[in-house]
């Protein structure tokens, strides 16, 4: 099977429905918080989903990479931490709490992400990068601001069935189908 990171993995849902859909992946599933990660495991069990999954409890912007075997991986998802207000809609307290401050530092962590994690990914490998952001710092500008770093990274085009096109990605605003707000962008790494 492919070797898929899920890098920000809690709680779950997002590694479950991996594992639904493709059984003979090889699966690491990465998450700061252990006490996050355990709703990980849970979810999987309560799905009664097995496989080859490793869950380790790691900072995958760290650039320390004891986690890491040194084979590079075939996907990447990036569900990364991002301001939230693609889901103000059912969590209206997400407007009351977030700075201005709040959101550069989560810019600069998600750029991070994306450079420390490009470097596990395989020639002809995928980064999913998505957020429930509807922030465009946090969204397009991130991946152009990626892409023009990065000249192994281009990106994918989507089909347009889903949100409205967002620089490389597509976006989805709250409400829209009734649903939260949210950002994707797939992202090719070169061969050569």
């Amino acid at each position: 099977g492919a070797r898929v990171l899920d890098a920000c993995a809690a709680p779950g849902g997002k590694t479950a429905h991996l594992l639904e859909r493709d059984p003979s992946l090889r699966l690491t599933a990465l998450d700061i918080d252990p006490k996050r990660l355990e709703a990980v495991h849970a979810t999987l069990r309560r799905l009664q989903l097995r496989g080859d999954v490793r869950l380790m409890a790691v900072d995958a912007a760290s650039a320390r990479d004891e986690w890491w075997s040194g084979e590079p991986f075939d996907a990447i998802l990036l569900d990364a931490p991002c301001s939230a207000t693609g889901i103000v809609r059912r969590q209206p307290d997400v407007r009351l709490h977030r700075r201005a401050a709040d959101i550069d530092a989560l810019v600069k962590l998600q750029a991070r992400l994306l450079d420390v994690l490009w470097a596990k990914l395989a020639p002809g490998g995928v980064l999913l990068y998505a957020t429930c952001s509807i922030l465009k710092a946090e969204n397009a500008a991130q991946v152009e601001a990626f892409l023009a770093r990065t000249p192994d990274a281009r990106a994918c085009p989507l089909p347009e069935t889903f949100g409205h096109a967002s620089g490389p990605g597509r976006q989805r605003l709250p409400g829209e189908g009734g649903g939260d707000g949210f950002f994707y962008a797939r992202l090719l790494k070169g061969t050569d």
